[in-house]
């Protein structure tokens, strides 16, 4: 799988998780303040938690940027002729991300129109100071919003008995800063408009900024009949800008029982120290690398010895499981190349096999590079490069499947990937190089 669509999983994951747990033990709470810098922890850590990488395992290689290269240029040549074997396919994980890039780009394209819709409204309207806000009075009736530093209300509004209110509202989203919260969820809902929890979120945030902006009018007036027959008389006349902090949705009902509310009592507290647990849960499941279970060993004796221990860190073993149909096809050095019939430099050994045939890492090590955005047809294809110990690195291409990611810890004899015909090819096999140091060896005198 690509791994934007691996990071765009985990950070839905992760987004979804912060939601059940907020509806689940906070969004009862008064505890406004911390629950809005919960859901904004929640945002940074999907956005974040995703391309983190820790290993816990102990083991180290030392690599020498080894297979730096041109895969589309041919493998260990300098031939002009790779066109012959272009195939020329998208596959299905392609088409997926079209589509996925498409529905994205009419989300982004409806965040910059709220964008416009703004400063259109910006322009069209008289702007005065207020309290070192900027407001705006809209010539047509609407309810109150804000967005950053700007006020917007109407004029038949404006200088009324109950504007003072109205503007205490919206001049608390605007300190507060409510308008950044918006805009990174907006952002990430262009990333994540699949998923349902994401909508779900957006509402949650726009709850506890209401009620934010409440408490800090009941702070200035404790008069919350009066208020909450202003909020009522709200109702019908929203702007509708998605971008913007409005002072009324369809979440008023859920306003003033949260007005009515006591406020949340000591025991409460204690809910936030769960936190911690899941913060915990979340960086070992999304960061922490534990994987170093083998799926086969091959030749590995029990012995426990120093000495084996660093064997098993040098390609010492046959890349490819011996089955029918199993043979190497290609020995290291000079060779006829099989379609563009020219003389060149084979700096590997090339095994036939049927597609599927399961491939195993050669020695210990730590897993490189794993090529996801390969072309069909071309080069190296699907390839993997691991890093071992005692200065050697590993490629195994042409690949139909990975076994593996980026960064994680591998046993020799694990199985990596599968045989497979993704790159230059007359058909499946797996070619397999080794370097000591930065130079070419022969694959065979490490079997």
């Amino acid at each position: 799988m690509n791994s934007v669509f691996i990071y765009i999983i985990e950070s839905t994951i992760l987004v979804s998780m912060f939601y059940l747990f907020y509806e689940l033990f906070l969004k009862r709470d008064t505890w406004f303040r911390f629950n809005r810098y919960f859901l904004l922890f929640g945002l940074f850590s999907s956005a974040i938690l995703p391309l983190l990488e820790f290993s816990a395992s102990s083991t180290m290689v030392n690599s020498y940027n080894q297979f730096e290269f041109n895969e589309y240029i041919d493998i260990g040549s300098t031939l002009s002729s790779i066109e012959e074997q272009t195939v020329n396919a998208i596959s299905y994980p392609n088409y997926i991300l079209i589509i996925y890039m498409l529905i994205g780009s009419l989300f982004l394209g409806r965040f910059f129109y709220q964008i416009f819709k703004i400063l259109k409204t910006l322009r069209a309207n008289e702007i005065i100071i207020y309290r070192n806000k900027k407001i705006v009075l809209l010539n047509k009736d609407s309810s109150p919003f804000s967005f950053f530093n700007y006020i917007f209300i109407s004029k038949n509004d404006y200088g009324s008995i109950e504007s003072r209110e109205l503007l205490l509202h919206e001049i608390t989203h605007s300190k507060q800063l409510h308008s950044i919260d918006v805009i990174l969820l907006e952002l990430l809902l262009v990333l994540q408009w699949f998923n349902p929890f994401i909508y779900r979120y957006r509402l949650a945030f726009k709850e506890v900024h209401e009620y934010l902006a409440d408490r800090g009018v009941l702070l200035a007036n404790s008069d919350k009949i009066g208020y909450q027959r202003l909020i009522l008389s709200q109702i019908e006349r929203s702007f509708n800008v998605n971008l913007a902090s409005q002072f009324n949705y369809s979440l008023t009902k859920n306003r003033i029982k949260m007005m009515t509310r006591i406020n949340s009592g000591i025991l409460a507290k204690f809910k936030i120290v769960l936190v911690l647990p899941l913060m915990a849960i979340l960086l070992m499941a999304f960061t922490i690398d534990f994987s170093n279970d083998k799926n086969v060993v091959i030749n590995k004796p029990n012995s426990k010895s120093f000495n084996q221990a660093k064997k098993n860190s040098i390609p010492s073993i046959f890349p490819v499981k011996k089955v029918d149909g199993v043979k190497i096809s290609s020995d290291y050095g000079m060779m006829i190349d099989p379609i563009s019939k020219k003389e060149r430099m084979h700096k590997a050994v090339d095994f036939s096999a049927p597609i599927g045939t399961p491939v195993y890492s050669t020695a210990d090590g730590i897993v490189r590079k794993v090529k996801q955005n390969h072309k069909e047809g071309k080069g190296y294809g699907k390839y993997i490069i691991i890093d071992h110990e005692e200065g050697y690195t590993t490629l195994y291409s042409m690949l139909s499947e990975y076994n593996v990611k980026e960064g994680q810890e591998v046993k020799q004899g694990d199985i990596i990937g599968l045989v497979g015909s993704t790159g230059r090819s007359t058909g499946p096999h797996l070619h397999y190089e080794v370097m000591k140091d930065g130079e070419n060896v022969n694959p065979a005198d490490y079997f």
